[in-house]
């Protein structure tokens, strides 16, 4: 019996989650790199969550209190596997969360209790990161270690064409948003998730994904100079990937630009860094300093293009383990 299984980092399902769930964040040693310093990573993983917990549950009191991250990936999961029974192939889909539940223990369990021999794994990041997909993979594995159930991954797709697609549709659609005289001409951001300059260095593939995106959807809409791409939601005094998006907001506004379409780019689901970090932090910034058109395309969540790309990738990992 097959199984389609999501991976994604989940979210505090309520205030009181919020620490814990930051807890299990900064513990995970892909998140944090800490090298010989390893050991200390739960003791520092507590003190980090203490005190961002309050900042932490203001942000998510602005978007109702919770993260969505778990109903709009089971919504995509299972439009995933729907598209895979239109072309003959059943599967049963699961969710497993890194840091908030249902985590990959839970996953795995109920995997092992429905008889499922062979998973494909589905991170929900289309951008390779040891710190996203590569934790993802680690604990979802480790868990069905014992559970005679097969694997097969989808490493990343940040050029596929489905999602070029369904990000062109969602950046054309929040373009229509704007004044009909700055449609044409208005800066296009892209916003990716931030990653240290020291993970790259040491061989992290992100932001070449990324920037592969960027270019792909930059040819496809035939966007030139108007593309832009720039990083969010820092934590820690390390030097991150630069500009971050506050940034290339405000030189933006210097240039005398009132107008600008903002693309998350790395986010494939409505979450907290889109719904209140762009929608509310960023929106007032640029609203601040000027720009009064501020249009945000929605993540791909459950594109029809989208969802038929997924699709069509786990069929062919299934075929390619000879599953089907």
């Amino acid at each position: 019996m097959l199984a389609v299984v999501a991976l994604n980092m989940g979210g505090p399902d309520s205030p009181a989650a919020v620490e814990p769930f930051l807890r299990n964040l900064f513990a995970d040693p892909d998140i944090i790199q800490l090298g010989w310093a390893r050991p200390l990573q739960p003791i520092l993983a507590r003190f980090i969550a203490r005190r961002r917990a309050p900042f932490s549950r203001a942000a998510y009191a602005q978007i109702g209190g919770r993260s969505p991250i778990r109903e709009k990936s089971m919504a995509q999961v299972q439009a995933v596997v729907g598209a895979m029974a239109g072309a003959g192939v059943v599967a049963k889909p699961y969710l497993a969360m890194s840091y908030w539940h249902p985590f990959p223990a839970e996953a795995a369990a109920a995997m092992h209790a429905d008889g499922i021999t062979q998973a494909l794994l589905l991170p929900l990041y289309p951008h390779r990161s040891r710190t996203t997909s590569g934790s993802a993979f680690r604990t979802i594995e480790s868990a069905l270690k014992g559970k005679a159930i097969a694997t097969a991954r989808i490493e990343g797709y940040a050029v596929a064409p489905g999602y070029i697609q369904a990000l062109c549709g969602r950046l054309t659609e929040a373009a229509g948003q704007l004044p009909e005289q700055e449609r044409a001409t208005a800066p296009v951001l892209f916003s990716a998730h931030g990653l240290p300059e020291a993970y790259i260095r040491r061989g992290d593939p992100y932001l070449d994904d990324v920037r592969a995106t960027v270019a792909a959807v930059t040819q496809r809409l035939g966007l030139e100079r108007r593309a832009q791409l720039a990083f969010q939601s820092r934590v820690g005094q390390q030097r991150w990937l630069g500009p971050t998006t506050e940034e290339a907001l405000d030189s933006l506004a210097g240039a005398g630009h009132r107008a600008v379409v903002v693309v998350p780019v790395s986010f494939t689901g409505e979450h907290l860094e889109t719904l209140q970090e762009i929608d509310i932090l960023y929106r007032e910034r640029a609203a601040s300093r000027g720009i009064t058109g501020f249009a945000r395309a929605r993540a791909v969540g459950c594109h029809p293009a989208f969802i038929a790309e997924l699709a069509s990738l786990l069929i062919s990992a299934a075929r390619d383990r000879g599953w089907l």
